[in-house]
């Protein structure tokens, strides 16, 4: 029986077998593009990113939406200056927002509902609950705590903090766990069931400054959440191998595992009790390969995944904005046919 994208993603977190494999594609840039829009006004419109995400996932038929656009948007809403591009991420300025340890005092937790792009966000969110309806999945967004403080402070200065001020690093983490968790209950309170959480810097630490800095208020966030009802997605860019087993310890839903990562060794270390997501390589493959070669990575993900529960095909990360239409039609089509038993059992008899 053909599930909706809802009772699919509801039996691959529960690790039961669907009708087929989840197919859900990060889509940022490529939303914009497809509507021929700047990105910085999908980046500051909470009506223009919905109307993207909206035509993306009506044109290529996979199963979720995503309300990421940047890094920095709850940065932004404390106050810390933001670079922008035209057709480009944003990102912060070079000099740091928080300079010194008496910086901290200005902090102000901002009102995920004010006069902000956090709000903006919510506004899509609504919208695109609406639009999709409870068989639709629409994923909710929040920064990590250490992705968060990483753009407060300045990356660079950051990663120093935590050999040279490690005082700060928590009294900052404990803030942006605030400040995260805040938003996403907002989120959740408008109606979100999915959360991601993105923590795109976590993989620049060791396991042993990982468990240090980041483990106790990434699990409060994760926690936080799943109490208020939500499934939660925790993204790490990057080679995440060695952190494995601290994620595993996180106890997110989902897990959403980058291209340099092996799939078959991260389930080896993860358990079979856990729903991995990716993930097929964004640039090397998706952009810059064809039809055929998406096919064939995308089966060689659902292969080494395991045919059953607990899988869900998609890019280690973002689709590129200049991602060819035919290729991403090839990774919802090998989900279909590469996915579920009656898909394979034709493959097998052709």
């Amino acid at each position: 029986m053909q599930m909706t994208s809802h009772e699919r993603y509801e039996a691959v977190c529960e690790l039961r077998e669907p009708d087929r494999v989840p197919v859900s594609p990060f889509i940022m840039t490529f939303a914009a593009r497809l509507i021929g829009v700047p990105y910085i006004d999908y980046c500051k419109s909470g009506e223009v990113m919905a109307r993207a995400q909206l035509e993306c996932i009506r044109r290529f038929g996979y199963d979720s939406v995503a309300l990421g656009s940047d890094a920095v948007r709850e940065a932004e809403a404390v106050g810390v200056e933001i670079f922008w591009q035209e057709d480009e991420v944003p990102g912060t300025m070079p000099d740091p927002f928080i300079q010194s340890h008496d910086d901290l005092k200005k902090l102000r937790l901002p009102d995920p509902l004010g006069p902000n792009r956090m709000h903006e966000q919510i506004k899509a969110l609504r919208m695109l609950l609406e639009e999709l309806g409870d068989d639709g999945i629409v994923y909710a967004w929040v920064e990590a705590p250490f992705q968060a403080s990483a753009m407060i402070r300045n990356i660079n200065y950051f990663m120093l903090d935590i050999y040279e001020n490690p005082d700060l690093v928590h009294e900052l983490m404990r803030f942006s766990l605030e400040m995260e968790l805040a938003f996403g209950l907002a989120q959740v309170e408008a109606g979100a069931r999915y959360v991601g959480v993105g923590d795109a810097v976590a993989s620049l630490t060791s396991p042993r400054h990982y468990e240090e800095f980041n483990f106790p208020y990434i699990k409060e966030l994760v926690t936080g959440l799943q109490k208020a009802g939500a499934r939660v997605k925790y993204h790490a860019c990057g080679n995440t191998k060695a952190l494995l087993p601290l994620f595993a310890e996180l106890r997110p839903d989902i897990i959403n595992l980058d291209s340099l990562v092996d799939l078959a060794e991260a389930k080896a270390i993860l358990g079979e009790k856990m729903c991995i997501k990716g993930n097929i390589d964004p640039a090397g493959v998706l952009l810059q390969g064809t039809p055929e070669t998406v096919a064939a990575a995308a089966e060689t993900c659902i292969r080494e995944a395991g045919a059953g529960g607990g899988f869900i095909l998609s890019p280690g990360c973002e689709v590129p904005r200049d991602t060819p239409h035919e290729n991403l039609d090839a990774l919802v089509q090998a989900a279909r046919l590469y996915g579920s038993s009656q898909g394979r059992d034709l493959k097998d008899s052709a």
